[in-house]
């Protein structure tokens, strides 16, 4: 095993006991299903960077490199994707520990041999790490101090000039996280970083991580993310996030936007991002359920089947006339237990309570807990549905920061 830190500025002897240099680098080679084995050194030649190739070393260890050659330098190296070094990559830089589900400082690396090549397979984050780096490795209090390993396989990084392999991989470890805990670590880096790593990650995750990103950090985090992302971000948001979204930017973002938005989206969000974010008209979503009353238990099932995939969840139908009127509301269940030729009036209940846009969400919260309601339909004066609000935008808005 061998500390990064303890290779940094070794000198470099040739085959003819000449010193050429001092190590100012180590050059790895990510691997799928692996870790990344060291393929090359670096050291400094004339102001200019000379890479070694790692068939030309006969030992890397403390105190001396010892190559099997000399003039065995490469000045102009032809870098791969998947290849990264390791002072310029990964020392000093932010990662995420994705079995700890934290974002961590890189103080150290451990290389360890592995069929006869150095390997990368852990990162240290401790204290002691910094006491290495320092050279305090023979002090006392470095021997109390503990060191905190992380395996390279849980691990994904932050930033880095990384090619699409590593994206690739860091992407993968990220994606297996639930979004609340993505949010958590974006949480911990700066906008830049946190706008890069959204928009790393697929339109559908980008968007549930983003509905769970903090109010105050995701208003000046979306500003970052550029708007062709951002539109197809927003493209997968419950209408309700959306409208938060719009209401957030900038007048000038909000116009590049809506230009990249479908027409239908755009609209709705339009008039939703007008009411304020403390009413219902702001809480509300216009993405529930909805079927006409004189329609048959088969007819609106299969409606429903149909359009289930544009909802994220379903606790209730709405029962609407032709002009959109709300007349009622069914259950799932009930509607799974009805016979086919019934019809939806026949089985649908009465609707006893229901919010305006202009109600304070105080009060919807009162009313959803005292009638134990999942959902709520909000209308207009004209008792003409214009949204719902379920026990999730309650909850998220009377604990914005969980």
């Amino acid at each position: 095993m061998i500390f990064f830190s303890q290779l940094l500025n070794v000198p470099i002897v040739d085959s003819r006991q000449e010193g050429i240099g001092r190590l100012k680098d180590v050059i790895v080679r990510i691997r799928e299903g692996g870790y990344p084995e060291v393929c090359a050194i670096t050291f400094k030649r004339k102001g200019v960077s000379v890479v070694i190739p790692y068939q030309y070393i006969e030992n890397l260890g403390y105190g001396e490199i010892t190559l099997k050659k000399s003039d065995c330098g490469v000045e102009d190296y032809d870098y791969a994707n998947n290849e990264i070094l390791l002072a310029r990559d990964l020392l000093d830089q932010q990662i995420f520990d994705v079995a700890g589900i934290r974002v961590v400082r890189v103080n150290d690396l451990e290389l360890v041999k592995i069929e006869e090549k150095f390997s990368l397979v852990g990162i240290d984050v401790s204290n002691r790490a910094l006491l290495r780096r320092l050279g305090l490795s023979n002090m006392p209090i470095l021997r109390r101090a503990r060191t905190k390993m992380i395996d390279w396989n849980n691990v994904s990084l932050v930033k880095g000039p990384v090619g699409n392999l590593q994206l690739k991989t860091s992407k993968e470890k990220l994606e297996r996280l639930h979004p609340a805990d993505i949010a958590n670590l974006i949480e911990n880096l700066n906008f830049q970083e946190s706008s890069k790593l959204v928009q790393s990650l697929d339109e559908e995750t980008a968007a549930e991580v983003l509905e769970e990103v903090e109010p105050e950090y995701k208003d000046a985090l979306i500003e970052r993310i550029n708007p062709k992302n951002l539109a197809e971000i927003v493209e997968e948001m419950s209408t309700n996030e959306a409208a938060d979204v719009i209401q957030a930017l900038s007048a000038h973002k909000k116009m590049q936007l809506y230009r990249r938005l479908g027409v239908r989206k755009a609209k709705v969000l339009h008039k939703l991002s007008k009411y304020g974010a403390d009413t219902a008209g702001g809480m509300m979503s216009s993405d529930f359920m909805m079927v006409y009353k004189d329609m048959s238990v088969n007819q609106a099932t299969r409606q429903i089947q149909k359009s289930s995939q544009e909802f994220g969840s379903v606790y209730h139908v709405f029962i609407v006339d032709d002009e959109k009127r709300l007349e009622g509301i069914v259950s799932i269940r009930t509607l799974l237990l009805a016979k086919h030729r019934q019809k939806i009036a026949d089985i649908m209940a009465k609707v006893y309570r229901t919010v305006r846009v202009h109600t304070k969400a105080e009060e919807v919260a009162k009313v959803m807990t005292k009638y134990n309601l999942m959902s709520i339909a909000v209308i207009d004066k004209n008792k003409v549905i214009r949204g719902i609000i379920t026990v999730d935008d309650i909850l998220r808005y009377l604990v914005p920061d969980a």
